[in-house]
Protein backbone atom coordinates (compact mmCIF):
# COMPACT_ATOMS: atom_id res chain seq x y z
CA UNK A 1 0.00 0.00 0.00
CA UNK A 2 1.71 3.48 -0.98
CA UNK A 3 -0.25 6.34 0.23
CA UNK A 4 2.53 8.46 -0.99
CA UNK A 5 0.67 12.33 -1.47
CA UNK A 6 -2.34 11.38 0.99
CA UNK A 7 -3.50 13.19 3.62
CA UNK A 8 -4.89 11.61 6.97
CA UNK A 9 -6.72 12.42 9.61
CA UNK A 10 -6.89 9.60 12.61
CA UNK A 11 -8.63 10.34 15.51
CA UNK A 12 -8.28 8.89 18.98
CA UNK A 13 -4.64 8.43 18.64
CA UNK A 14 -3.32 9.48 22.09
CA UNK A 15 -2.57 5.95 23.61
CA UNK A 16 0.52 4.40 22.72
CA UNK A 17 -0.70 1.40 22.42
CA UNK A 18 -3.74 1.96 20.96
CA UNK A 19 -5.32 1.22 17.33
CA UNK A 20 -6.04 4.88 16.11
CA UNK A 21 -1.76 5.21 17.21
CA UNK A 22 -1.09 1.94 15.34
CA UNK A 23 -3.08 3.06 12.25
CA UNK A 24 -1.55 6.65 12.22
CA UNK A 25 2.15 4.81 12.30
CA UNK A 26 1.30 2.20 9.58
CA UNK A 27 -0.28 4.83 7.30
CA UNK A 28 2.54 7.25 8.04
CA UNK A 29 5.46 4.66 7.08
CA UNK A 30 3.37 3.99 3.90
CA UNK A 31 3.80 7.58 2.96
CA UNK A 32 0.79 9.37 4.26
CA UNK A 33 0.95 13.00 5.60
CA UNK A 34 -0.54 12.67 9.19
CA UNK A 35 -2.86 14.69 11.30
CA UNK A 36 -3.85 12.70 14.77
CA UNK A 37 -6.10 14.18 17.59
CA UNK A 38 -6.99 12.96 21.27
CA UNK A 39 -8.20 14.97 23.98
CA UNK A 40 -4.91 15.56 25.85
CA UNK A 41 -1.44 16.62 25.58
CA UNK A 42 -0.17 13.38 24.91
CA UNK A 43 -0.94 13.39 21.90
CA UNK A 44 2.20 15.68 21.12
CA UNK A 45 4.11 12.19 22.25
CA UNK A 46 2.58 10.57 19.50
CA UNK A 47 3.60 12.94 17.30
CA UNK A 48 7.38 12.73 18.17
CA UNK A 49 7.30 9.19 17.68
CA UNK A 50 5.33 9.34 14.30
CA UNK A 51 8.24 12.08 13.38
CA UNK A 52 10.65 8.98 13.26
CA UNK A 53 8.72 7.73 10.23
CA UNK A 54 8.09 10.57 8.09
CA UNK A 55 9.38 14.55 7.79
CA UNK A 56 8.39 16.29 11.11
CA UNK A 57 6.54 19.02 8.87
CA UNK A 58 4.53 16.21 7.34
CA UNK A 59 2.92 15.37 11.28
CA UNK A 60 -0.03 17.23 12.94
CA UNK A 61 -1.04 17.06 16.37
CA UNK A 62 -3.92 18.29 17.61
CA UNK A 63 -5.95 18.37 21.23
CA UNK A 64 -9.64 18.55 20.93
CA UNK A 65 -12.87 17.00 22.16
CA UNK A 66 -14.34 15.93 19.55
CA UNK A 67 -18.02 16.36 21.21
CA UNK A 68 -17.41 19.96 20.64
CA UNK A 69 -18.48 20.68 17.56
CA UNK A 70 -16.99 23.84 17.03
CA UNK A 71 -13.55 22.67 18.24
CA UNK A 72 -13.75 19.83 15.35
CA UNK A 73 -14.37 22.33 13.00
CA UNK A 74 -11.69 24.16 14.06
CA UNK A 75 -9.16 20.90 13.77
CA UNK A 76 -10.49 20.33 10.19
CA UNK A 77 -9.59 23.55 8.74
CA UNK A 78 -6.07 23.53 10.20
CA UNK A 79 -5.77 20.44 9.09
CA UNK A 80 -6.76 21.67 5.94
CA UNK A 81 -4.74 24.79 6.24
CA UNK A 82 -1.22 22.75 6.46
CA UNK A 83 -1.64 19.98 4.01
CA UNK A 84 -4.45 21.41 1.51
CA UNK A 85 -6.83 18.30 1.47
CA UNK A 86 -7.80 15.24 3.85
CA UNK A 87 -8.22 12.44 1.48
CA UNK A 88 -8.23 9.70 4.33
CA UNK A 89 -10.70 10.20 7.27
CA UNK A 90 -10.26 7.58 10.38
CA UNK A 91 -13.07 7.53 13.02
CA UNK A 92 -11.10 6.00 15.73
CA UNK A 93 -11.77 8.10 18.70
CA UNK A 94 -14.45 6.72 21.47
CA UNK A 95 -14.89 4.00 24.10
CA UNK A 96 -12.96 6.31 26.99
CA UNK A 97 -11.62 9.48 27.18
CA UNK A 98 -8.46 10.02 29.03
CA UNK A 99 -8.79 13.87 29.78
CA UNK A 100 -12.51 13.81 31.12
CA UNK A 101 -13.02 12.17 34.66
CA UNK A 102 -16.08 10.74 33.84
CA UNK A 103 -15.30 7.14 33.28
CA UNK A 104 -17.68 4.81 30.95
CA UNK A 105 -20.77 3.07 32.88
CA UNK A 106 -21.29 -0.46 33.60
CA UNK A 107 -24.56 -0.06 35.02
CA UNK A 108 -27.76 -2.17 34.04
CA UNK A 109 -29.91 -0.05 31.89
CA UNK A 110 -32.72 0.15 34.92
CA UNK A 111 -30.24 2.15 36.95
CA UNK A 112 -28.33 4.05 34.08
CA UNK A 113 -28.30 7.61 34.55
CA UNK A 114 -29.39 9.79 31.94
CA UNK A 115 -25.80 11.39 31.80
CA UNK A 116 -23.95 8.40 31.39
CA UNK A 117 -26.32 7.47 28.10
CA UNK A 118 -25.49 11.29 27.04
CA UNK A 119 -21.78 10.17 27.60
CA UNK A 120 -21.20 6.92 25.64
CA UNK A 121 -23.55 8.20 22.92
CA UNK A 122 -21.54 11.68 22.52
CA UNK A 123 -18.01 9.77 23.31
CA UNK A 124 -18.91 6.83 20.74
CA UNK A 125 -21.20 8.36 17.92
CA UNK A 126 -21.51 12.04 17.86
CA UNK A 127 -17.77 12.67 17.52
CA UNK A 128 -17.45 10.33 14.46
CA UNK A 129 -20.44 12.84 13.13
CA UNK A 130 -19.03 15.91 14.07
CA UNK A 131 -15.72 15.29 12.41
CA UNK A 132 -17.21 13.81 9.47
CA UNK A 133 -19.56 16.29 9.00
CA UNK A 134 -16.42 18.66 8.71
CA UNK A 135 -14.43 16.77 6.30
CA UNK A 136 -17.17 15.71 3.91
CA UNK A 137 -17.17 19.14 1.97
CA UNK A 138 -13.19 18.96 1.14
CA UNK A 139 -13.53 15.38 0.35
CA UNK A 140 -16.74 16.34 -2.01
CA UNK A 141 -15.17 19.15 -3.48
CA UNK A 142 -11.79 17.07 -4.30
CA UNK A 143 -14.13 14.00 -5.62
CA UNK A 144 -11.98 11.70 -3.52
CA UNK A 145 -11.92 10.28 0.10
CA UNK A 146 -11.77 6.69 2.08
CA UNK A 147 -13.30 7.17 5.80
CA UNK A 148 -13.12 4.16 7.48
CA UNK A 149 -15.45 4.07 11.10
CA UNK A 150 -14.04 1.90 13.96
CA UNK A 151 -16.91 0.11 15.63
CA UNK A 152 -17.17 -2.61 17.52
CA UNK A 153 -18.56 -6.76 17.17
CA UNK A 154 -19.85 -5.34 20.94
CA UNK A 155 -23.24 -3.65 19.57
CA UNK A 156 -23.44 -4.89 15.87
CA UNK A 157 -22.82 -8.54 15.91
CA UNK A 158 -22.97 -9.56 19.92
CA UNK A 159 -23.22 -7.78 23.55
CA UNK A 160 -22.61 -8.20 26.60
CA UNK A 161 -24.90 -7.09 30.08
CA UNK A 162 -24.52 -3.31 31.19
CA UNK A 163 -23.08 -2.09 27.65
CA UNK A 164 -26.35 -0.94 26.14
CA UNK A 165 -25.08 2.46 26.03
CA UNK A 166 -21.90 1.42 24.27
CA UNK A 167 -23.39 -1.22 21.88
CA UNK A 168 -25.98 1.21 20.85
CA UNK A 169 -23.71 3.37 19.83
CA UNK A 170 -21.24 0.84 18.37
CA UNK A 171 -24.15 -0.66 16.43
CA UNK A 172 -25.06 3.04 15.28
CA UNK A 173 -21.76 3.84 14.00
CA UNK A 174 -22.39 0.73 11.49
CA UNK A 175 -25.97 2.19 10.10
CA UNK A 176 -24.04 5.49 9.54
CA UNK A 177 -21.65 3.67 7.65
CA UNK A 178 -24.24 2.43 5.57
CA UNK A 179 -26.17 5.47 5.14
CA UNK A 180 -23.41 7.44 4.08
CA UNK A 181 -21.71 4.74 1.54
CA UNK A 182 -25.04 5.51 -0.35
CA UNK A 183 -25.03 9.16 -0.02
CA UNK A 184 -21.07 9.71 -0.93
CA UNK A 185 -20.58 6.76 -3.23
CA UNK A 186 -21.11 8.58 -6.73
CA UNK A 187 -18.43 11.34 -5.46
CA UNK A 188 -15.62 8.90 -5.48
CA UNK A 189 -15.74 8.52 -1.28
CA UNK A 190 -16.21 4.98 -0.12
CA UNK A 191 -17.28 4.49 3.69
CA UNK A 192 -16.48 1.65 5.86
CA UNK A 193 -16.37 0.48 8.75
CA UNK A 194 -14.24 -2.45 11.25
CA UNK A 195 -15.54 -4.28 14.24
CA UNK A 196 -12.47 -5.41 16.67
CA UNK A 197 -13.68 -7.93 19.05
CA UNK A 198 -11.13 -8.35 21.32
CA UNK A 199 -8.18 -6.68 21.30
CA UNK A 200 -4.97 -6.22 23.50
CA UNK A 201 -4.81 -2.37 24.13
CA UNK A 202 -3.43 0.22 27.49
CA UNK A 203 -7.17 0.02 28.19
CA UNK A 204 -7.83 -4.01 28.53
CA UNK A 205 -9.17 -5.49 31.77
CA UNK A 206 -8.09 -8.97 32.88
CA UNK A 207 -11.34 -10.76 31.96
CA UNK A 208 -11.45 -8.60 28.54
CA UNK A 209 -7.81 -10.18 28.09
CA UNK A 210 -9.04 -13.67 29.35
CA UNK A 211 -11.67 -13.53 27.06
CA UNK A 212 -9.37 -12.66 23.89
CA UNK A 213 -7.68 -16.13 25.36
CA UNK A 214 -10.48 -18.49 24.48
CA UNK A 215 -11.10 -17.09 20.97
CA UNK A 216 -10.80 -19.51 17.94
CA UNK A 217 -7.45 -18.05 17.23
CA UNK A 218 -6.38 -18.64 21.09
CA UNK A 219 -5.50 -15.25 22.05
CA UNK A 220 -6.52 -11.27 22.04
CA UNK A 221 -5.89 -9.47 18.87
CA UNK A 222 -3.03 -6.68 18.55
CA UNK A 223 -3.90 -2.92 17.46
CA UNK A 224 -1.35 -3.62 14.64
CA UNK A 225 -4.06 -6.34 12.93
CA UNK A 226 -6.55 -3.77 12.88
CA UNK A 227 -4.59 -0.84 11.99
CA UNK A 228 -3.52 -3.34 8.41
CA UNK A 229 -7.16 -3.31 8.00
CA UNK A 230 -7.86 -0.07 8.05
CA UNK A 231 -5.45 0.57 5.73
CA UNK A 232 -6.66 -1.47 3.24
CA UNK A 233 -9.81 -0.31 3.13
CA UNK A 234 -8.12 3.32 2.96
CA UNK A 235 -6.10 2.13 -0.12
CA UNK A 236 -6.62 2.52 -3.62
CA UNK A 237 -7.04 -1.31 -3.94
CA UNK A 238 -10.39 -0.88 -1.82
CA UNK A 239 -12.06 0.96 -4.70
CA UNK A 240 -14.97 -0.93 -4.93
CA UNK A 241 -15.81 -1.77 -1.19
CA UNK A 242 -17.93 0.69 0.61
CA UNK A 243 -20.89 0.51 3.63
CA UNK A 244 -19.07 -2.38 4.75
CA UNK A 245 -18.44 -3.61 8.17
CA UNK A 246 -15.36 -5.85 8.29
CA UNK A 247 -15.63 -8.30 11.32
CA UNK A 248 -11.92 -8.66 13.41
CA UNK A 249 -11.84 -10.54 15.86
CA UNK A 250 -10.48 -13.93 16.00
CA UNK A 251 -13.49 -15.96 14.89
CA UNK A 252 -15.34 -15.42 18.37
CA UNK A 253 -18.16 -14.12 17.01
CA UNK A 254 -19.05 -17.30 14.50
CA UNK A 255 -18.14 -19.91 17.35
CA UNK A 256 -21.16 -21.10 19.33
CA UNK A 257 -19.39 -22.78 22.22
CA UNK A 258 -17.63 -20.15 24.15
CA UNK A 259 -15.93 -21.83 27.29
CA UNK A 260 -12.17 -23.00 27.82
CA UNK A 261 -11.22 -24.74 24.90
CA UNK A 262 -10.16 -28.23 26.73
CA UNK A 263 -13.89 -28.67 27.23
CA UNK A 264 -14.78 -28.83 23.73
CA UNK A 265 -12.08 -28.32 21.11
Amino acid sequence: MDFSGRVALVTGAGSPQGIGFATARLLTQQGAKIAITSTTQRIDDRARELAGHAQSEDVFAFVADLCDHDRTRELVQQVLARFGHIDILVNNAGMTQVGNPGATSTLPLAELPEKDWDYNIAINLKTAFNVTKAVLPAMLSAGYGRIVNVSSTTGPVVSNPRETAYSAAKAAMVGFTRSLALEVGRQGITVNAVAPGWIATASSTGPELIAGKNTPVGRPGRADEIAAAIAFLASEAASYITGQPIVIDGGNSIQEYKGPPDLYY
